[in-house]
């Protein structure tokens, strides 16, 4: 047979060598160049293919070599904390201005640290913690844990706390009994089942038996806690290293867990990290082994169920993962790193085939032992941070965003205007502005350009606008309220913006809420004002048929004296009227009353700022919520109180708190274009909601900081005013 084989290919390779003119031995000499010319450069790219993605390089000196790492707000700015077992001690690292990570704080530790652990407000004492920041839980030689906090005055303080299993190389933090305290939970490789330690609070813990059989007498090496089953109580996924299995406990509540639920893996386990994957707002599961060099992805339902949805070959066995979006696409994205290599290895999420795809090396050529994503606080993807204990340093490696610079096409508007928006039909724009004076204009294009005003009108309105909404996307209704007036006005604005006609309903304090639709005939509005010294809430509710000169108003009254994070009413499908609360660092209320019916409904989320977008045309506005490292977006159904539901949309990362104009735009009845300015660096951010995903797509750097952002309706172009230099800005994208 091989001489068969042989003497075939040599008749083939003949027959090549009359057509290319060259005889067979520099035929096959080139044929070699070229395969190592390939190889080569495969090579190469497995090691520099990572340069679109992350674009440089920040190394911060550790003096010591560090181990495991976790990020948090200890004492203020978030940072980032670090083990160095040598030293016994923790290394604080804090952004700067540049979004470079410094040293800023070293506390010693009273004995060897093994593991490190987060939580928010681990424990709740009287030592005047400040509410919302997080506390550390290290797991200390031989078997006992401390908590670090800090102060208000930003001193560290040290407290032993619990007593852990000898064998437990690893700690976690999770509130298993849902008492709004996390308990603390130690593992290891060669400690059976896991040491579980109650927070009776008060910072006390007691040592609590695992329920008999549930949670195995086998050795785990890894554990997670999340919610799998979408019952808001904390379930655990972990590694059974002996037995190679996933195993799946559901949590009861009460600290008790089911059952666990198997998945039989292929080799030893070695790493697990929970994260929603693909953007369906589930939590995946990401399985690495100590000598497979193997990935295996187990996608979740949002009802407990898994199934493995991808199984990837790696360069190298996987012992820690950093997932996130380092591409800005607004999915996640997966880091690994191999203990046994060094390496770190990136794989990058495809929305189109829904699996992962490998992308190469970071940092090739020098060993790590740690990695971390990192959200700076104005940057919308992740950074990596990555310790090298040979190197005694830390690596940032710096994700770059391409931004359009380009200045685009300029509208002249009236001095100081603080709102912006375009609506229209087709290709017809409608421009208004309004500025802190109380003038407002409209113009309008037929928009064969970016903005061509073919006509204009000015006016001035009754006071200093507080909002203003447009009605309707055709002929524009714009309706306005006032931080000094006490009165609501409805502005017709006539076709191709020549004229306007304005109509005022008077209220008894300036409106703080308002809603509003217009149909062809008629308009409804509604306004919502502080009636009584005791901050109850007053809400009327008028209607226009056009022609008549006149409102039929109907009053409500609601017993409501809380401050608002925000509020919103709305005039379909039913009148209603929802406001949201801070109660707490990590909680808001929602509460939504039904104004016909006088009923009331609440539901608490975590999440630490809301913020109500309104969205173009009928129905409730949808509500963005901002976590500490999240951006949510929910749908906020409203009819009857037992109608009332809340649905997330899309969820992506991101840790900025200095943004502002944040704006909707309907493209159809599912995707959304979502917009907001970050002021710190001046730039603009176009984002699309589809398919339950934020999906980074274009960003632009601005030479002044912008106050508005609109969309056009033909989903074309985009404006962003400057409210310093009087001039609107249109770009295509």
């Amino acid at each position: 047979m091989v001489g068969k084989r042989g003497q075939q290919g040599g008749v083939t390779l003949k027959a090549m060598n009359c057509i290319a003119g060259i005889n067979e031995t520099n035929f096959v000499k080139k044929l070699l160049v070229a395969l190592l010319v390939v190889a080569a450069f495969t090579e190469s790219s497995r090691e520099q293919v990572y340069a679109p993605v992350f674009k440089s390089v920040e190394i911060q000196p550790t003096i010591a070599p560090l181990g495991e790492m976790v990020e948090g707000d200890f004492f203020g700015p978030k940072c980032i904390a670090a083990l160095s077992k040598p030293e016994k001690a923790i290394y604080f690292f804090v952004p700067d201005s540049l979004e470079n990570l410094v040293l800023k704080n070293i506390v010693i530790l009273p004995d060897t640290p093994i593991a490190i652990s987060k939580g928010r407000v681990v424990v709740v004492d009287s030592n005047g913690h400040k509410e919302g920041f997080a506390e550390l839980a290290v797991l200390m030689k031989p078997n006992y844990v401390v908590l670090v906090s800090f102060d208000s005055a930003g001193q560290p303080e040290i407290s032993a706390k619990a007593t852990v299993d000898p064998y437990c190389t690893n700690v976690r933090a999770s509130d298993m009994e849902t008492s709004g305290k996390l308990d603390l939970v130690g593992f290891g490789k060669f400690s059976l089942g896991v040491s579980i330690e109650k927070n009776l609070g008060n910072g006390n813990f007691k040592s609590v038996q695992p329920m008999p059989g549930a949670l195995g007498n086998v050795p785990f090496s890894d554990i997670a806690f999340t919610d799998f089953n979408g019952d808001l109580v904390p379930d655990m996924a972990a590694l059974d290293w002996v037995n190679r299995k996933l195993l799946i406990f559901y949590g009861r509540g009460d600290g008790t867990f089911t059952q666990p639920v198997s998945f039989q893996l292929k080799a030893e386990p070695s790493a697990l990290s929970v994260a929603d994957l693909n953007g369906n707002g589930y939590p995946d599961i990401v399985v690495g082994y100590s000598r497979l060099p193997q990935i295996d992805i187990f996608e979740g339902d949002g009802f407990g169920r898994f199934f493995l949805r991808q199984s990837i070959k790696t360069p190298a066995p996987v012992s820690k993962f950093a997932i996130a979006d380092f591409t800005g696409d607004g999915t996640m994205d997966i880091a690994a790193l191999s203990r046994s290599t060094g390496e770190i290895m990136l794989y990058t999420y495809d929305p189109i085939s829904r699996r992962f795809k490998y992308s190469g090396v970071i940092g090739a050529g020098i060993s790590y032992d740690n990695i971390l994503p990192f959200y700076f606080r104005n940057r919308i993807r992740a950074d990596l941070v990555a310790s090298s204990a040979a190197q005694e340093s830390i690596k940032v490696f710096k994700s770059a965003l391409p931004f359009e610079n380009y200045k685009g096409k300029l509208t002249p508007v009236g001095a100081n205007a603080n709102f912006v928006a375009v609506f229209g039909k087709d290709s017809s724009n409608y421009l208004i502005t309004a500025t802190s004076s109380g003038r407002m204009s409209a113009k309008y294009s037929t928009g064969l350009y970016p903005f061509d005003a073919l006509s204009s009108v000015d006016w001035e309105s009754g006071g200093t606008p507080r909002r203003v909404m447009v009605l309707s996307d055709s002929l524009p209704y714009i309706l306005t309220s006032y931080t000094d007036a006490d009165m609501l006005s409805l502005y017709e604005v006539g076709r191709k913006g020549e004229s306007v006609a304005e109509m005022r309903v008077e209220t008894a304090f300036p409106p703080f809420a308002m809603a509003g639709e217009a149909e062809a005939d008629s308009a409804s509005i509604a306004a919502a004002y502080r009636f009584t010294p005791d901050g109850s809430v007053a809400i009327s509710y008028f209607t226009a048929i056009k022609g008549k000169d006149e409102f039929l108003e109907h009053d409500y009254s609601i017993n409501d004296t809380g401050r608002y994070l925000a509020s919103a009413l709305t005039v379909t499908p039913a009148l209603s009227f929802l406001r949201i609360w801070k109660l707490s660092a990590d909680t808001i209320r929602l509460a939504f009353t039904s104004l016909k019916s006088n009923e009331t409904s609440i539901v608490n989320l975590p999440a630490q700022g809301a913020r109500l977008l309104e969205k173009a045309g009928k129905g409730f506005p949808l509500l963005a919520v901002q976590g500490s490292d999240t951006l949510s977006l929910y749908s906020l159904v409203s009819g009857s109180v037992s109608g009332f539901s809340i649905t997330k949309l899309a969820s992506t990362p991101f840790d900025s708190t200095d943004f502002s104009s944040l704006e909707l735009t309907p493209r159809s009845d599912s995707t959304y274009y979502l917009t907001f300015v970050n002021r710190t660096s001046k730039a603009v951010f176009l984002y699309l909601v589809a398919n339950g995903r934020m999906q980074f797509t274009k960003a632009w750097r601005v030479n002044e900081d912008p106050a508005g952002v609109a969309i056009s309706p033909d989903m074309k172009t985009i404006y962003f005013l400057n409210r310093a230099q009087a001039y609107v800005s249109v770009h295509s994208f």
